[in-house]
């Protein structure tokens, strides 16, 4: 889901961006319809929210000393394995370069500084979630090697909890799970917003700088995913055609 909506985000603002290019501003700025102009405007808020939110990501954590040493126990104990299993899939794999990444040991983790060490997990977990993932008929790669859709939801877990207790800075991966789990509702009030749009974009038509104004709209308005699971675009409306009356 994570990456579904942070697709999404970029398909808003390429959407914005299409309006606002020089030459597609004359197409639309105080002309009618009024709402199509008011419409953007509020999209143009609300995606910037969107954005805001996605990025705010820092909590507050308090605990005592000893409970933050049993976490970091808890933390390096179960990484270790994953990291290892990680690493060994990598190299079977030719992908020496990402294996590199993870080739840390026992003593790498002991010794790593608190955000240090969160920030190993982080990669880690990047690098062994898509290891986990089934694709069509072929069975996930990782799973010859331990590196499981289980052992790595654990994993996940057991790093967000720890990294929030240690104040880690906020890196891509707990953005995208923000945006998975606290913003579904947010992103489908804007879209909401940008089907309306959609509506209306297309009186823009009959010109032929009006017809590529809102073919390159609705191209921007195809969500593609840009994210590590599966390079095939999501459903989205075709691009609109000259006909009258329709997208």
């Amino acid at each position: 889901m994570r990456d579904i909506l942070t697709n999404k985000l970029g398909s808003f603002q390429s959407t914005l961006a299409v309006a606002d290019e020089p030459e597609n501003q004359p197409i639309w700025q105080n002309q009618p319809p009024q709402a199509f102009s008011d419409g953007l405007a509020l999209a143009r808020t609300a995606v910037a929210g969107l954005a805001t939110t996605g990025a705010a990501q820092s909590l507050p954590t308090t605990g005592s000393t000893a409970a933050l040493k049993a976490l970091r126990g808890q933390f390096t104990t179960a990484l270790l394995p994953l990291a290892r299993a990680t690493f060994q899939c990598l190299t079977s794999l030719g992908r020496t370069e990402d294996a590199a990444k993870v080739d840390v040991t026992g003593s790498h983790l002991h010794d790593a500084r608190a955000v240090a060490l969160a920030g190993i997990g982080e990669t880690v977990l990047d690098l062994a979630e898509p290891l986990s993932t089934a694709t069509g008929s072929q069975s996930a790669a990782g799973d010859k090697y331990g590196v499981t859709a289980d052992k790595v939801s654990a994993m996940d877990a057991l790093w967000q909890k720890y990294s929030t207790a240690v104040g880690a800075p906020v890196g891509a991966r707990a953005k995208r799970k923000a945006m998975s789990n606290q913003l579904p509702g947010q992103f489908a009030g804007v879209e909401q917003q940008f089907s309306a749009l959609d509506d209306l974009v297309i009186q823009f038509r009959g010109t032929p700088a009006g017809d590529l104004f809102v073919d390159a709209w609705f191209n921007a308005r195809h969500v593609v995913d840009l994210g590590h699971h599966t390079t095939h675009p999501a459903s989205a409306p075709a691009p609109a055609t000259p006909t009258t009356g329709t997208k």
